[in-house]
C-alpha cells in the first residue's frame, strides 16, 4: 500500500476525529484483490466442512448446507493462504498506520450476504464483545463496488468518544449470540466502498450495514487489529501456529 503523506495526515486525522474513514485505495492491484477473493470463495464453498463454531448462518436460515447469510469467523486461520496475499499485507499496513508500529491482526471473519436480502447488520460496537481490550480497530475490504444499496458500512461519526456502551442480546438459529444498539438513524453516515478501497474504524465505533439491494453478492474481509509488545505479538504467533494446525480447511 503506498499512500503520500498528505494523505496519511488526512486518513489519520479522519480516524482520529470521526472513529472511521474511508481509504478509497489500499494500493493492490486488479490480480492480487482476485487472488484474496478467490481464496475466500473456495473457503465459502466449502461451508459444511468448516468446524460449527467458526460457521454461522447470520440469517438463521434451517439448512446448514444452504445458509441464507454466511458468516465464516477466523477465516485466515482455515485459509492460511489469505495472510500471503497483499491485500492482508495492505490492511497490516493500514492497521500500524492508525494504530502504530506494534500492530497486528487478532481476528478476522467474512460475510458474504447475497442480492435482495433485505437484513441488516445490526448496530453494535466491536468493544461490545471485547471487554477487555482498549487499542483495537477494524477494517473491511470489499470484493466489490459497494454502494448504499448493496448494503456499504454504515458508522454513528463521533460514538467512539463515548467509550464502550451496554448492547442488547439476542441469539440466532444456530447458537450465535448477537450484540446489538438501537440508533437514531439521523444521526448515521452512509460509507459507500469501491473495490481495491476499505473502510475502517475505531473499538468504539457504532456501526452497522444495510440490507443488499443491489444484484450482487456483497463479499467482504474484515480484519481486527490491536497493538501489543514483542513478546504479546510472538505469544499470539504461536497461538496462530496451533489453530492453522488444529483448524485448517484449505
Amino acid at each position: 500500500m503506498t499512500i503520500d503523506h498528505a494523505a496519511t495526515s488526512v486518513i489519520n486525522e479522519q480516524f482520529a476525529r470521526q472513529g472511521w474513514v474511508h481509504v478509497p485505495s489500499l494500493g493492490v492491484d486488479a490480480a492480487e484483490l482476485a487472488r484474496a477473493r478467490t481464496v475466500l470463495d473456495r473457503l465459502f464453498d466449502r461451508f459444511v466442512d468448516v468446524p460449527k463454531q467458526f460457521a454461522h448462518d447470520l440469517a438463521g436460515g434451517a439448512d446448514p448446507a444452504k445458509p441464507i447469510l454466511p458468516e465464516i469467523n477466523a477465516v485466515s486461520t482455515l485459509a492460511p493462504e489469505l495472510r500471503k496475499t497483499a491485500v492482508f499485507h495492505a490492511a497490516q499496513q493500514l492497521a500500524k498506520q492508525l494504530l502504530g508500529p506494534n500492530a497486528y491482526v487478532l481476528y478476522d471473519h467474512a460475510i458474504y450476504k447475497p442480492p435482495g436480502l433485505a437484513g441488516t447488520t445490526s448496530w453494535h460496537q466491536d468493544s461490545g464483545y471485547d471487554p477487555d481490550r482498549t487499542n483495537r480497530l477494524a477494517i473491511w475490504i470489499p470484493f466489490q463496488d459497494t454502494s448504499v444499496e448493496d448494503g456499504a458500512m454504515r458508522y454513528v461519526t463521533r460514538s467512539h468518544l463515548g467509550g464502550r456502551q451496554t448492547h442488547l442480546e439476542r441469539t440466532t438459529a444456530d447458537g450465535k449470540t448477537v450484540k446489538y444498539l438501537e440508533v437514531d438513524e439521523a444521526t448515521v453516515a452512509e460509507a459507500p466502498c469501491q473495490l481495491g478501497g476499505a473502510t475502517a474504524h475505531d473499538f468504539h465505533t457504532v456501526h452497522g450495514a444495510g440490507p443488499n439491494l443491489g444484484v450482487n453478492t456483497r463479499k467482504a474481509w474484515i480484519l481486527d487489529f490491536t497493538t501489543g509488545s514483542v513478546a504479546e505479538r510472538a505469544i499470539e504467533a504461536a497461538k496462530e501456529k496451533v489453530r492453522v494446525r488444529r483448524y485448517r480447511v484449505l
